[in-house]
């Protein structure tokens, strides 16, 4: 069976704006992380799967990079050790972890990258986003 596509894309024409990756399996999270982000002065380009993510962040460049623990391909840690791994800048973007478990919050600890427990308030998402990445310039 086929999966749906797993990239958006936030075509702009403000090239300046802090590109976030978002990598969250739950198709609905992953919307409404993506549009509170855009609404909030980031460009933002989000998929559903680890491996995938690994390529995008290749192309892309993320400013930071917000993902899900739990994913049916690979876990979030997976996801950070591939990046660190890139070396470069992709071995520096900060990461945040989204999750709602013991184990992902010590994964996180482990890799020296921010956790986020789930379910979250969206004021201390952007609050951390805002501490992470640079900040989108004002339009």
């Amino acid at each position: 069976m086929a999966s749906p596509p797993c990239v958006r894309y936030l075509v702009t024409t403000m090239t300046d704006r802090p590109s976030i990756l978002v990598v969250e399996d739950d198709e609905d999270c992953r919307t409404v992380l993506a549009d509170l982000l855009e609404m909030s002065g980031y460009s933002v380009v989000s998929c559903g799967e680890a491996h995938r993510a690994v390529e995008l962040a290749k192309e892309t460049a993320p400013a930071l990079v917000l993902v899900d623990f739990m994913m049916p391909d690979a876990d979030g840690g997976w996801l950070v050790r591939s990046l660190r791994a890139q070396g470069g800048a992709l071995a520096a973007v900060p990461v945040v972890l989204t999750t709602g478990s013991i184990a992902g919050r010590e994964i996180a600890e482990s890799l020296g990258v921010r956790s986020l427990e789930k379910p979250f308030d969206m004021n201390r998402l952007l609050d951390l986003v805002r501490s992470l990445a640079p900040a989108p310039h004002a339009s």
